[in-house]
């Protein structure tokens, strides 16, 4: 019996969003024995919200992912499926929008700027972001041959060709940064631009695919994202609520993946062993190499070829007030981003910055403002090594240079968090990287879930998750 029920057993290793959704949809489709495993102490993955009282004040900080795009439906669904639909929050609709720094200024991004496209043609021309000639040189794009190459490009060559260099370094490179902390000449822009490549594949230009579907938002397309109201943790721990008969193993790093199906053997780093008869790895690329690396080496090969990149958000709680000069010049804002060139000439070490109770509602009282700044990405994991001390103070410096950011100002509350290896970097040829891992997997009768292979997001990862369980229920089906 004992046999029978390993066999019979699915073992998920990972407790993000992607294992969550697992499990959930899992359980809702069999009663078979469930169990998940997690490393850290705690559900959730780089989804981590905190409710915090402050001098009798009730703040909502996120420490690592604070929001969901709505126009893809999956995270929206599950929401509905878990009956918290209600307790959706959308972006704030008064005022708002994105920043960049232009010659250590900030400057609102040109209403209608869509990641890295214009279009708008009135306030992209008005815009001092982008200088006389790189203005020409971006509007001449509708009147430039599409290409008819089929041959991957990166991101970088991508809006070079079509917008220039100016538009390039000063608005799509930090733009993209912000989601991908990636470098734009490796991401592959059909993986994480695909929409603009297709554009101009069907109509022959960016800037006439985007008036075609009437693009309206800008920036980071603000109005399209959304959270909870008790933070996004609150659809972890709905999940895990939801999730009837799950055994969950909390604090328990796994070190090895052995067996075969019908028999994988799972070893902790207590030295405590599972069999399960089916293995669901919902974690990075990366990660899932290391447990793989002997028992199937070709796999984790693979897999490791996989790249990611590590950051760190460090929070802040400053009074209102000391956003004065900033709000009395641009407005209130949701944050900004830094392009590379600006975090060269000024010294600068924080990437972006958001206002994150400007963002969403109840996150803050509104004489203060919830800070985030975020250090790291492609080729900077240095950050990671410094202690929490350090990062406070490099962030503390460029908000005061940037904001600028009175010498009297103090926080009222500060935190540290560091995400190694946290965000999957879609360079050149990560779609052919991914059907082999795929391809092996299947033949190792694994199955593999997660931002490191079709989208990065967190409606993309419950997509993955999901399409996961489906693959394993038809498995056994047959």
């Amino acid at each position: 019996m004992a046999d029978k029920a390993a066999a019979e057993r699915i073992v998920i290793i990972g407790g993000g969003i992607t294992g969550l959704t697992a499990a959930y949809r899992l359980r809702q489709k069999s009663d078979c024995p469930l169990t998940l495993i997690e490393s850290r102490d705690r559900i959730g993955g780089v989804i981590e919200s905190r409710a915090l009282k402050i001098n009798n004040h009730d703040y909502m900080i996120e420490s690592g992912a604070d929001s969901f795009i709505t126009n893809k439906p999956y995270a929206l669904n599950l929401a509905s499926d878990l009956g918290i639909q209600s307790e959706i929050v959308r972006v704030n609709s008064d005022g708002g929008g994105a920043l960049v720094l232009k010659d250590g200024v900030l400057h609102r991004v040109p209403d209608g700027f869509v990641m890295l496209a214009p279009s708008k043609f009135l306030p992209f021309a008005c815009s001092p972001v982008i200088s006389l000639k790189g203005k020409m040189r971006a509007l001449l794009e509708p009147f430039l041959p599409a290409r008819r190459s089929s041959e991957e490009e990166s991101l970088a060559s991508f809006v070079r060709r079509r917008f220039g260099r100016e538009v390039l370094e000063g608005l799509a490179q930090p733009m993209v940064a912000g989601v991908y902390v990636g470098d734009a000449e490796k991401l592959s822009a059909d993986e994480v631009a695909g929409r603009f490549v297709d554009m101009e594949r069907t109509s022959g230009s960016v800037i006439a695919g985007l008036l075609k579907v009437q693009e309206k938002s800008s920036g980071a397309r603000y109005g399209l994202f959304a959270s909870f109201k008790g933070g996004l943790g609150n659809l972890c721990q709905t999940l895990l609520e939801k999730t009837a008969a799950l055994d969950l193993l909390l604090s328990s790093p796994v070190t090895k993946v052995e067996g075969k199906p019908g028999r994988f053997i799972i070893r902790l780093a207590s030295g405590q062993e599972i069999v399960a008869g089916q293995v669901i790895l919902a974690i990075p690329a990366r990660q899932a190499a290391a447990l793989l690396d002997t028992s199937l080496p070709k796999l984790a090969l693979a897999l490791a070829e996989v790249e990611s990149a590590s950051s760190a958000v460090v929070n802040f709680v400053f009074a209102r007030q000391d956003l004065k000069q900033l709000e009395s010049r641009v407005g209130r804002t949701f944050g900004a981003v830094i392009p590379a060139r600006e975090r060269a000439e000024h010294n600068l070490d924080i990437m972006a910055f958001s206002f994150a109770s400007n963002k969403y509602p109840h996150r803050a009282p509104q004489d203060h403002v919830v800070v985030r700044a975020f250090l790291g990405g492609v080729g900077q994991s240095h950050y990671l090594d410094k202690s929490d001390d350090e990062l406070v103070q490099l962030a503390l410096k460029d908000l005061r240079k940037i904001l600028p950011l009175p010498e009297s100002s103090g926080y009222i509350y500060k935190s540290v968090h560091r995400w190694p290896v946290s965000m999957p970097q879609y360079n050149l040829g990560h779609r052919l990287r991914i059907d082999k891992i795929e391809k092996l997997a299947e033949e190792a009768g694994l199955y593999l879930a997660g931002a490191s292979y079709a989208g990065v997001g967190i409606p993309d990862c419950i997509k993955s998750a999901e399409a996961c369980v489906k693959k394993l229920i038809d498995s056994n089906a047959k």
